[in-house]
């Protein structure tokens, strides 16, 4: 009887490792699905890259480090490593772009990975930081993270239309009114791009971002508006 029974908890632990390797291999598919990118994808990208003289790394660790304290990397960290480093030039002026991904616990299942990509144009002088994005549900509830995290103080601009259409956190008030009072805000709610496209500037670079793998289709559209932003920045005296 004793052999009969570890014969059957053998064979029930067996069935449970198998389903729980099904159960993986089917979660790695469906993600893939969702942010998967082919082989062909990835090729194009290269290709995209070496027609225009860029340069490309497929892994750098640390390279996110400077990008931390806010969307879509970590609040803080130390050597992040990003994926699809490119570093070329774009309408005459220096351009990054890279791929961001991370596990966590979400709606898709367990330790699933999220990707982020990031774009990046570099501005000639270094500027405080500013993020300008589109307003959300828990704006208000989500205040005190943003002025602690996020990078400043969350501030309205005194402009109706703008502030309803954005939201702006800043650690310098001052300096981002006097970019947002005229053609940029002007710029920011005729454009249609600007209703899905978030904007940090930090330092010497004008960030954009968004949720999925990095494709050759999005980066000459992402760093063409990241750039058409620029050509609406004040002149500073």
């Amino acid at each position: 009887m004793n052999e009969a029974w570890e014969v059957l908890i053998f064979i029930g632990m067996i069935a449970g490792m198998a389903a729980i390797l099904g159960l993986c291999i089917w979660a790695w598919r469906d993600g893939n699905k969702k942010d998967g990118r082919s082989s062909q994808q990835y090729e194009e990208l290269i290709q995209f890259v070496e027609a225009r003289g860029w340069s490309h790394t497929a892994w750098f660790p640390g390279g996110g480090d400077r990008y931390c304290g806010g969307d879509p990397l970590p609040m803080q960290g130390t050597n992040i490593p990003i994926r699809d480093h490119i570093v070329g030039e774009f309408r005459g002026r220096p351009i990054s772009c890279f791929e961001y991904n991370s596990r966590e616990m979400n709606a898709d299942g367990p330790d699933s990975v999220r990707y982020a990509t990031v774009f990046a144009v570099t501005m000639p002088t270094p500027v405080p930081r500013m993020v300008i994005k589109r307003p959300r549900a828990l704006d208000k509830v989500n205040a005190r993270a943003d002025a602690l995290f996020g990078g400043g103080k969350v501030m309205a601009l005194g402009d109706s239309e703008f502030d309803e259409a954005f939201r702006v956190i800043a650690n310098d008030e001052n300096f981002a009114r006097s970019v947002l009072n005229g053609p940029m805000a002007q710029f920011l709610i005729s454009d249609l791009r600007a209703k899905g496209e978030p904007l940090r500037f930090q330092e010497c670079e004008l960030l954009t971002w968004h949720q999925g793998r990095l494709r050759a289709e999005d980066i000459e559209r992402k760093l063409n508006y990241l750039c058409d932003v620029l050509d609406h920045w004040p002149a500073q005296g």
